[in-house]
């Protein structure tokens, strides 16, 4: 099949062969294009206000945005669409996503566990987060009343948000012929270290404790793992599904630091991820060229996004075993001219294209309008749609087996357990079928809320 096809069913089947082929080893028809032009980039290339705009979110406004963006839009994914909840953000009272004056909505530096609080934590991460953590986090939640009524009303409107962009995105993938990864394919991997930073010590003062309490630390970091694994768990196993992992704290440790606090839980939660069937999609915040020979212990199939590095290192270390995307300069499609833009996509893509394993992806996403001319943007994702033919089509890009590459760690770690995730089975103890027949019904509803609600899966 050619991309000169019309239907969009033809266009979408033929964009989803290119990913399959592409997450299962084989060298696909031509190189799979992402779009990488953020959600508050996306409203304002509509001409929409960013700060009000996001009170508003209805299905009708999210496809004229959407549609808009079709102008530029060129890859062969649906846009990443992943949008803030202000309205939730507002009911929790939140000190941890903070809207600015420019209406962008950013995680704060904050501090809310204590260094003398590790062995409470430790104990159980989970329960200590529900009961002391949350609450400094969410001011909303300061008394049980208060935090009962607060979340169920964050909870609706992730839902609400979540419905009205669902109906925009399936409508343009249905127009345009899309690939989209399966429903309940697609997960958020916790790192144990950037879990602890990000949300609790804070960046500034996670440093003190890597010196002055670091076994405590090192403990923490354990405990939290059979959490990790348990979020981990996507509904639906697939070659095209992944676990998205968003580093934050790598790049900014000394390789000493990277080794003892942060390498060891990130290489096992990938590597346990593997032994389910899941593959990890990994962005890499920085410049993570010294840790490539870490990064070649991480499972065939890994899927690495680089921000910054030597493309030339990353192809001929990893090349044969992780599928690579990156580098592309987001800056240069807003200060080079059109010719710069196309040979700079030209360069990369004599580097990493060759044997497959590759997708092209630019550094990071387009945050605002500024970041980018649509003119230089429309012209290198189109040359790469035009050149990125392969020759050698449908060949494997190695003969080494995946499954040789994991690493078994997963019976290292108990079973996650909190007082607050109540089992099927425990649910029904107190409230058991009526009859044999509802059982199943019962066990679906128990599946679809408890995803929503304990693991925050709202798609």
């Amino acid at each position: 099949m050619t991309e000169q096809v019309k239907n969009p069913q033809e266009k979408k089947a033929y964009r989803t062969k290119l990913f399959e082929d592409l997450y299962t080893g084989i060298i696909p028809d031509r190189i799979p294009v992402w779009d990488t032009v953020g959600w508050e980039c996306l409203i304002q290339y509509a001409g929409k206000d960013l700060m009000t705009t996001q009170y508003q979110y209805k299905y009708e406004l999210i496809l004229e945005i959407l549609e808009k963006g079709m102008e530029i839009c060129r890859g062969d994914m649906p846009v990443g669409a992943f949008a803030r909840n202000p309205i939730a953000l507002m009911f929790q009272k939140s000190i941890v996503m903070e809207m600015s004056q420019s209406g962008f909505i950013q995680h704060a530096e904050k501090s809310v566990m204590d260094p003398d609080e590790y062995d409470e934590f430790i104990k159980n991460p989970h329960d200590f987060v529900l009961e002391t953590l949350e609450p400094r986090l969410n001011k909303a939640y300061s008394n049980e009343v208060m935090r009962a009524r607060s979340y169920v009303k964050a909870v609706l409107s992730h839902m609400e948000q979540a419905m009205e962009f669902g109906r925009a995105e399936a409508e343009i993938v249905e127009k345009y012929g899309l690939f989209t990864r399966p429903m309940g394919s697609v997960g958020m991997q916790v790192v144990p270290f950037d879990y602890i930073t990000d949300m609790y010590r804070g960046f500034s003062k996670i440093p003190l404790d890597m010196k002055r309490c670091p076994e405590k630390l090192l403990e923490a970091l354990e405990a939290v793992m059979p959490y990790a694994i348990w979020m981990g768990e996507p509904n639906v196993i697939s070659p095209l599904g992944c676990n998205m992992i968003m580093t934050h704290m790598a790049a900014f440790l000394s390789t000493e630091q990277f080794e003892k606090f942060y390498f060891p839980t990130f290489n096992k939660v990938c590597h346990i991820a593997a032994e389910k069937g899941q593959a990890m999609q990994i962005f890499l915040e920085g410049d993570w060229t010294r840790f490539i020979d870490h990064l070649q212990e991480l499972p065939q199939g890994t899927q690495l996004w680089m921000e910054y590095g030597d493309p030339q290192k990353f192809k001929d270390k990893l090349g044969k075993k992780m599928v690579l995307g990156g580098f592309y300069p987001i800056t240069l499609l807003s200060k080079g001219t059109k010719q710069q833009c196309i040979d700079k996509a030209k360069e990369l893509m004599d580097i990493m294209a060759p044997g497959g394993n590759y997708q092209f992806i630019s550094d990071k996403a387009a945050l605002v309008m500024s970041d980018l001319n649509p003119e230089n943007y429309v012209a290198v994702l189109e040359y790469v749609l035009e050149n990125g033919k392969y020759s050698n089509a449908g060949e494997q890009v190695t003969t080494a087996k995946k499954e040789d590459s994991i690493q078994k760690y997963s019976h290292l770690y108990p079973k996650f357990e909190s007082k607050y995730v109540e089992s099927f089975e425990e649910l029904t103890k107190d409230h058991p079928p009526a009859d044999p027949r509802v059982e199943p019904l019962m066990r679906e509803h128990y599946n679809k809320y408890h995803n929503m609600i304990d693991r925050g899966f709202f798609l």
